[in-house]
């Protein structure tokens, strides 16, 4: 099996950094070398990465009702009246 270079715009490629600043480089379905790590010419594996994997965000047009940004337009609620001894 011929190895080319990594393929990073695969979605199944994973790099992670230790705590120690090395970088970890691996394939998820285990085709790809070890050493050198490199993927397989014409891997069967191969998918392209979509934006969503990829660790990007896109925000939405308008903010979802149940989340912080949607609450801004509420109006406040009233306070609740505090019980107990009245001050004199």
């Amino acid at each position: 099996m011929l190895s080319v270079g990594v393929r990073e715009d695969c979605r199944h490629y994973i790099q992670r950094t230790t705590q120690g600043g090395e970088a970890l480089r691996r394939c998820r379905v285990g085709a790809a070398q070890d050493k050198p790590f490199a993927c397989p010419e014409g891997c069967l594996f191969f998918e392209n990465r979509v934006l969503s994997t990829a660790g990007w965000t896109q925000e939405p047009d308008q903010p979802m009702s149940n989340t912080a940004l949607g609450l801004v337009g509420l109006p406040r609620a009233a306070k609740p009246k505090k019980k107990g001894r009245k001050a004199r």
